[in-house]
């Protein structure tokens, strides 16, 4: 496990990049990815989010002919949902049947996908028979979005394979959809501070507990759910964090949100090697734990007898897939040490993750991204030296920075070593996972 990356998974062998969709399969337009089972639009998918339980749409004629799509467009949302039904979409096929087989009528199955709109989100337009509900009970125990070890719901979807394909499908759209509504919402807190990268480190102690060893919750075992938990966690986190980044939040919204894809995985490897090396330096934890913030929850865990359970997206034992390659012990251990030394402040750290998320996700998509990456880190490294300067009173500061970026390029070395052996991945077929939304796992 890659303690610094807080993750036990990699990239699929099979990602389908945004080119390579295919039209939607409901209505022909351009497709956005796999919902419910099928390839289809954002409006399709939506369309059968809401409408798929539904059974009291009638065709517009008498004749019930209404056809396909006419330029995308369904004039029947009948003909809209049978077509849907057609080509495979189901929330759960069982539940699809019950609902049609007996008369009920669920406008909107959500409660067993989407986690954070509503608490009372289901709700019925007529009473349903009562074996329906009986069904229904039953089937949602059996298929409901995981628990995790927050005691909370997750955003992450993990669909099970199905005739159609031998690829398990985790969906991210939820979770897209919350951080791009926070990223809309702006700051939770109102934050004043002289210049953008101390706004950025205040906001970096908000997001941030302080580390309590008496309450953390310790772990032996992680796998889909916790894997899961800790994905949601870092999304979020580096999306609220980046609401006190003004210059970022002035960007279109779509670029904000193609720039977070990129950044989140090796944001959360800094930041938790960080996290790592304060824990240990200040004696919250033994040399041979880790000590980890997800969330409102605080868990630690031993380094040697951690059991890691990949059954939910490889062939192999964890045990077998250090034959791939796996980190040098010895190069996190010394990153570790050198973080523990350095002892950055939150300012310096906050450079730090700036500097190291915003170079690479410039190198990575380049054009317009790379142009604006390029100017946000000469606003922060404007900031850094009036922080030395007027702050602190330092005057000569070198010495500091080459060690900071010396951190930096460990973390980047480490995505570019994983991203060589992808190949060796591919030809074993080791995972079997596509995501929703390849972009956001190029680097795992």
């Amino acid at each position: 496990m890659d303690i610094a990356g807080s993750s036990c998974s990699s990239s699929p062998p099979d990602l389908i990049s945004p080119r390579e969709l295919k039209n939607c399969e409901v209505c022909g337009k351009q497709g956005h990815g796999n919902h419910f089972g099928a390839i289809t639009c954002r409006a399709c998918a939506a369309f059968f989010r809401r409408f798929g339980l539904t059974s009291n749409f009638h065709h517009k004629k008498d004749e019930k002919r209404c056809g396909n799509a006419i330029n995308g467009s369904f004039d029947c949302k009948m003909c809209r949902l049978q077509k849907c039904i057609d080509i495979g979409m189901t929330s759960h096929s069982e539940i699809s049947k019950i609902a049609f087989s007996v008369g009920g009528v669920f406008p909107d199955f959500q409660f067993l996908r989407d986690s954070f709109h509503r608490k009372n989100h289901l709700m019925v337009t007529k009473i349903p028979p009562v074996n329906l509900i009986n069904h229904l009970k039953q089937i949602e125990n059996k298929f409901k979005s995981m628990s995790t070890f927050t005691g909370r719901p997750n955003l992450i979807i993990y669909c099970a394979p199905s005739e159609k394909s031998q690829k398990t499908i985790i969906d991210v759209q939820f979770l897209l959809e919350k951080a791009s509504n926070v990223l809309m919402n702006g700051a939770e807190t109102p934050i004043l501070a002289a210049n953008s990268l101390e706004k950025l480190s205040f906001g970096f102690q908000y997001l941030r507990k302080k580390p309590d060893i008496s309450k953390a919750k310790v772990i032996t075992k992680v796998g889909r759910d916790q894997t899961f938990e800790l994905w949601q966690s870092d999304v979020l986190k580096v999306s609220k964090w980046l609401t006190y980044f003004d210059e970022f939040q002035e960007l279109p919204h779509q670029q904000k949100m193609d720039m977070l894809k990129g950044i989140w995985i090796i944001w959360s490897r800094l930041e938790k090697l960080a996290t790592i090396a304060m824990t240990r330096r200040e004696k919250i934890c033994e040399e041979n734990q880790v000590f980890l913030d997800i969330d409102d929850c605080q868990v630690v865990f031993e380094m040697g007898s951690l059991e890691i359970d990949l059954s939910w997206c490889s062939k192999y034992t964890f045990e077998q897939l250090k034959f791939f390659g796996k980190p040098k012990v010895e190069i996190i251990d010394e990153m570790i040490r050198t973080m523990m030394n350095l002892q950055p402040s939150d300012v310096e750290l906050t450079y730090m993750l700036c500097q190291l998320c915003l170079h690479h996700v410039g190198r990575r998509y380049q054009g317009e991204i790379l142009e604006v990456t390029d100017r946000l880190q000469g606003i922060l490294a404007d900031n850094l030296h009036e922080y030395y300067s007027n702050r602190m009173g330092v005057q000569n500061y070198s010495r500091r920075i080459a060690n900071m970026m010396k951190i930096n390029n460990w973390v980047r070395q480490g995505i570019q070593q994983r991203r060589a052996k992808v190949e060796l991945i591919n030809i074993f077929d080791v995972f079997y996972v596509e995501y929703s939304d390849p972009e956001m796992f190029v680097d795992f």
